[in-house]
């Protein structure tokens, strides 16, 4: 069989991995890269690969580094399946219409500065301003693509065996990431008739997380492909991570100033909602105002909302109670950009927005209003991917360029690395345990290089298996 690496390949984002049996050719994830303008550029160049020939599409999960790129599949000619659980689906279908549109937004802002203008080459191909995702090039997809791309979806649920053809044989597994993630399982048979097991294990989640369950462990596999975000680390526990956030929440509060939380809108922001409904009803932050300022969080809630079945048991107990984890009284929505804007001049108050790296979306438009402000404090809850504005303000710049303003960096920046919905080195260690010594070679994927490295290597040393770390378009031959 013919593997070839085209995403997520020594970088965290941009998830794609091509697999041709001999018999029928596979993509598991079709993501779009985020980052530093050459890793967005990216999401621009042709596929290394025929789209029409694609068979079937595995979809792990909804985060947009591993769907941003389907409607961009489609579009250049791909009509085969797209296989997922619902909630996959459903949050898919928010997140491609979300990038739709920005897309559009983008490249209108940057046609409206361009106007008439004569722009040299080297001035339109530098990396567009901060906040701004696709501003140098026409939109990869319109709500239209989104459209037909979702026409190819199909569900099914966790544990079940689908043999697609007399050639391949799926089972999604929980991946305990997010809501209807999925771990892929895949028999195929090579060229050569050989039966061959090959596990994709998308992104895992780290046990004891509020909403989702705790990934499932395979037993055994022939070829595992294995995320490394976080596999030069170990989380905090979930404990230290509450503690933790409250007390920061507290500390901001006496300073009177805003907290602004750059989040995803999927997952993120419901274990952020999670926690703050229970601040409040614990007595212990009840006088705190918090305003979703994200109509893609909202839509994503409702999601949430209509899937409790892959709630895990604490989560489900608290439905039974008539306890919607979701809703407080303190908790307000933003319903248009004008209500967004209104917030500038509120003071004690938390904003939660997207996106979670501050590439884009509304939380770009309160940094710019509100960084310099030393009374302002700034949550990151997530990972930042090198290259994002996210990254450099915990990196620590002092100055950073929002739109077109030169901005001093006067808040106060934090970060909280156990909300993760990534499990840590133990974690990640613990789940490739299960195989025992099944895999011929596991191939280590979505991480930062020097971190997928490093981690390959703490394979090799603690659990005795062939590890590999490939490079952006490797082609390899498997057995």
């Amino acid at each position: 069989m013919k593997v070839k690496f085209c995403g997520a390949a020594s970088t965290v984002t941009g998830s794609c991995h091509y697999v041709d049996t001999g018999h029928v050719k596979i993509l598991v994830d079709c993501g779009g890269f985020q980052g530093g303008h050459d890793l967005e550029k990216m999401n621009y160049e042709k596929f290394p690969f025929d789209p029409a020939e694609i068979d079937y599409l595995f979809l792990t999960h909804a985060h947009f580094d591993h769907v941003g790129r389907i409607p961009k599949l489609v579009k250049e000619g791909f009509r085969g399946k797209i296989i997922c659980t619902a909630p996959t689906r459903d949050l898919a279908r928010i997140v491609l219409e979300d990038a739709a549109h920005i897309q559009e937004e983008d490249y209108k802002h940057y046609i409206s500065k361009v106007k008439d203008k004569r722009i040299p080459r080297h001035v339109r191909e530098r990396a567009p301003e901060e906040g701004m995702q696709y501003a140098l090039h026409e939109p990869l997809y319109t709500a239209d693509d989104v459209r037909l791309a979702m026409d190819l979806f199909e569900t099914y649920e966790y544990a079940s065996s689908v043999e697609l053809s007399e050639y391949i044989e799926f089972r999604m597994r929980d991946a305990g990431h997010i809501l209807g993630s999925a771990i892929f399982e895949l028999w195929v048979h090579n060229k050569v008739g050989r039966l061959r097991k090959l596990v994709f294990s998308g992104d895992l989640g780290q046990p004891g997380q509020r909403i989702v369950r705790d990934p499932d462990l395979i037993r055994e596999a022939d070829y595992v492909w294995v995320e490394s975000t976080y596999g030069d680390r170990l989380h905090p526990t979930k404990d230290e991570t509450v503690l933790e956030f409250l007390s920061i929440l507290k500390k901001a509060q006496e300073k009177n100033g805003k907290i602004l939380i750059p989040s995803f809108a999927i997952e993120r922001t419901q274990e952020i909602l999670y926690e703050l409904n229970a601040f409040y009803e614990g007595g212990l932050l009840d006088d705190l105002e918090i305003y979703l300022d994200s109509p893609m969080a909202r839509a994503a809630t409702e999601v949430f909302v209509r899937y409790p079945r892959f709630y895990d048991e604490d989560a489900q107990r608290l439905l039974a109670k008539g306890d919607d984890p979701f809703v407080f009284p303190t908790l307000h929505f933003t319903h248009d950009v004008d209500e967004s804007k209104r917030l500038v001049n509120r003071k004690g108050i938390a904003i939660i927005a997207g996106s979670g790296m501050a590439t884009g979306g509304r939380i770009v438009d309160h940094l710019r209003n509100h960084l310099e402000q030393k009374e302002t404090t700034v949550v990151f809850v997530g990972y930042q991917v090198r290259g994002t504005l996210g990254r450099r303000l915990l990196d620590g710049e002092k100055q950073v360029k929002i739109r077109g303003r030169e901005l001093q960096v006067n808040a106060d920046i934090k970060s909280i690395s156990g909300f993760s919905a990534h499990g840590d080195q133990r974690d990640l260690r613990y789940w490739l345990r299960a195989f025992g010594n099944s895999p011929r070679k596991v191939f280590v994927v979505h991480g930062e290089k020097d971190v997928a490295h490093g981690f390959a290597e703490n394979i090799r040393k603690e659990l005795r298996l062939d590890a590999v770390v490939p490079e952006m378009f490797d082609e390899v031959e498997i057995e």
